[in-house]
């Protein structure tokens, strides 16, 4: 059963937040680049640009669409610490970021903009 949950927990939780989507209010308090990195289970992977925003109320958030390695550092750079900042996330994955952040998955955001 535990191995059912680790394969169908991940689809079901991006198929419903690709239909469910809300935009929450949080205070940035540190934005950096970092290299995202996936893999299949043949082991093959790939890393991809992405913006890592820490947040003191939302918990941890990741930004991969519309990153590049030639933007990456310049978008990161553009984030004010203590500013609030709206994301567009998943709804499922917003309602439980705390226990994603603990297991360290991301929660990933489509958008972002200064509130």
């Amino acid at each position: 059963m535990p191995l059912l949950g680790f394969f169908v927990g991940p689809i079901t939780l991006k198929v419903y937040d690709a239909g469910h989507r809300v935009h929450a209010v949080c205070t940035v308090t540190s934005a950096h680049s970092s290299a995202g990195s996936s893999h299949s289970l043949k082991g093959i992977g790939s890393s991809m640009a992405q913006i890592v925003f820490e947040t003191s109320d939302c918990g941890t958030l990741v930004l991969q669409r519309g990153v590049t390695r030639d933007n990456e550092d310049d978008l990161a750079e553009s984030i004010v610490p203590g500013e609030r900042y709206e994301f567009d996330v998943g709804a499922a994955s917003f309602s439980i970021r705390s226990f994603l952040n603990t297991i360290r998955q991301a929660v990933y955001v489509n958008s972002f903009e200064l509130a």
